[in-house]
């Protein structure tokens, strides 16, 4: 073969090496690319709005009673119910651990331990009445039945507590629900040493006595597993005497052991305390059925009442002033007759205006709450409803107002998951709203590049700002929300409302999907890529491609 032809097939052969070698480098590239471009797509989703700080547990994923240690200690809880504060002073009644914990500081990180703890001895103890028992052949019982001759029970005494409830500070005192006793504790202040005795009772004769309804009869002073308690005027006292089906309310602040209540809900006479008054499914806008917790709004004079059994809060628009006052509007039913759970659609179907089992109340500046505890969430109302059956607003705990799962349905619990919710604690941030308009543009440095074409925008620039900085979809109030999370043994504090995100954005990235509804996605990539195949197919081997 002459050299020259050689030379001619030699380049050949180099040519169609290098343009393969291209293509390969070329395939490496746009793949590359395309891993890119992906990585690019990816769009890293915000935090979902959730509580800031838990007390009683070390993080947000924590739930076990007192950590899951056999004995409690400053810094874990078992069951939380209810919770007070007074100035920089919170307590928290633990009920599984029959005790009350006082942090003397607001917490400011997860789990910090308490400072004082009533009921027991230390933190390490737990038990229901320190322990001490008693038979009831040596109480005057007065039930008639020999069979419960010598038949043991927890006894109580001043220092004691059996499964504690609702915590409030009145006209500078502290007062406990102690719910398995029956009664309610006073001490003379703020208590400040650990296990420090009350002064006065109500509900019982004495410290000593703890039978329900002062050895069984029910009157203006007695109380049978009371609950929820509360008072804003340091004059009214409220307190939910749930297994009596009633709400009393004194007018003045006790005097003495055992005072008497001025005025009786949820019954017709003082001496009555079957629930719905003796017709259970009877149910009207008088009568009460478990009762778990109460709101005293003395500023405008309403009184909210969480009436647990019938799945329901009532609202009254001014203090009654005297026994039986019929309510003024109805929570969680269509109107005051209804009472099955969530508005007769089932244990399993909440919706935005429905309740099943709620247990408290709170209103306040930044709105209302009502603790839905059989839905495992906290619903809130920007203004209190003034019409029967309005629905929430935001929902907490849940992704949605269609969702009641405990913990949401997950392994383990998180900053945004309720499992239990109980007792409430809002207080309104007094902190000034920030102004609303345009924000500021921090002034260029003088080494930046990009100073010069800053300046030359001019007036434009405000514009600029205000389309780049996003305007939150509802204004946040300044609050701070304790929920008692009971069956996670831990309380969680939000300060923010996790606002549901809009449908519209939804259908609009639906709309960006599709070009064209009429052509397959990727059908003309499939064209080219046969194109490329059949080509490849019919050049000759040892040939150039065609160009």
């Amino acid at each position: 073969m002459p050299e020259d032809e050689e030379m001619k097939d030699a380049d050949a052969e180099d040519s169609l090496r290098v343009s393969e070698d291209e293509e390969t480098d070329l395939d490496e590239v746009d793949e590359s690319q395309e891993l890119d471009e992906e990585d690019e797509v990816d769009v890293v989703e915000a935090p979902e709005t959730g509580a800031f700080m838990v007390i009683g547990q070390g993080d947000f994923a924590m739930s076990q009673s007192n950590r899951g240690a056999d004995d409690p200690g400053d810094n874990t809880l078992c069951e939380p119910q209810y919770l007070a504060v007074f100035g920089d002073i919170l307590f928290v009644a633990d009920k599984g651990n029959h005790r009350v914990l006082i942090w003397e500081q607001f917490p400011q990180e997860n789990g910090e331990p308490a400072s004082l703890v009533l009921g027991q001895e230390d933190f390490a103890d737990c038990l229901e009445n320190r322990g001490i028992t008693t038979t009831l052949d040596e109480m005057t019982s007065g039930l008639g039945d020999e069979d419960l001759d010598g038949f043991t029970i927890s006894k109580a005494e001043e220092d004691t507590l059996s499964q504690p409830a609702g915590v409030a500070v009145i006209n500078g005192k502290l007062y406990v629900v102690d719910s398995g006793n029956h009664r309610v504790l006073r001490w003379e202040g703020i208590p400040t040493d650990d296990g420090e005795p009350p002064k006065l009772v109500l509900g019982q004769d004495n410290m000593d006595d703890n039978e329900a309804n002062r050895r069984g009869f029910v009157g203006s002073g007695s109380l049978f597993f009371p609950m929820g308690i509360h008072s804003s005027d340091d004059k009214h006292v409220l307190i939910a005497d749930k297994d009596n089906n009633r709400v009393l309310i004194w007018n003045k602040i006790p005097f003495s052991d055992g005072w008497n209540a001025d005025v009786s809900l949820g019954q017709k006479g003082v001496d009555e305390r079957w629930p719905n008054q003796g017709e259970f499914d009877n149910v009207g806008q008088d009568t009460l059925s478990f009762p778990t917790g109460v709101y005293f709004d003395a500023e405008n004079e309403r009184v909210f009442v969480v009436d647990q059994g019938n799945n329901r809060v009532l609202i009254w628009n001014k203090i009654p002033r005297e026994t039986g006052v019929g309510a003024d509007v109805v929570i969680g039913q269509k109107d005051f007759l209804s009472r099955e759970p969530n508005r007769g659609n089932g244990a399993t179907r909440p919706a935005a205006d429905s309740l099943y089992f709620p247990t408290d109340v709170v209103c306040g500046k930044a709105g209302l709450f009502i603790s839905d505890t059989g839905n495992n969430r906290v619903l809130y109302w920007k203004e209190v409803p003034t019409e029967n059956g309005q629905p929430a607003d935001v929902v907490l705990g849940q992704s949605s107002f269609i969702e009641n799962a405990v913990n949401r349905g997950r392994d383990e619990a998180s900053n945004c998951t309720l499992n239990d919710p109980y007792g409430l604690l809002l207080i309104d941030d007094e902190e000034e709203e920030e102004e609303e308009g345009l924000r500021e543009i921090p002034a260029a440095d003088d080494d930046d590049d990009d100073g010069d074409r800053d300046a030359a925008a001019g007036d434009e620039t405000s514009l600029v700002a205000s389309e780049s900085v996003e305007e939150p979809e509802e204004p946040q109030p300044k609050f701070k929300l304790f929920i008692c999370d009971r069956s996670n043994s831990r309380v969680v504090v939000w300060n923010k409302l996790p606002y549901p995100k809009e449908e519209e954005e939804e259908e609009e990235f639906e709309e960006l999907k599709v070009d064209d509804e009429n052509l397959l996605i990727g059908e003309e990539e499939d064209e080219d890529d046969d194109d490329d195949i059949f080509d490849a197919e019919e050049t000759p081997p040892g040939e150039l491609p065609p160009a």
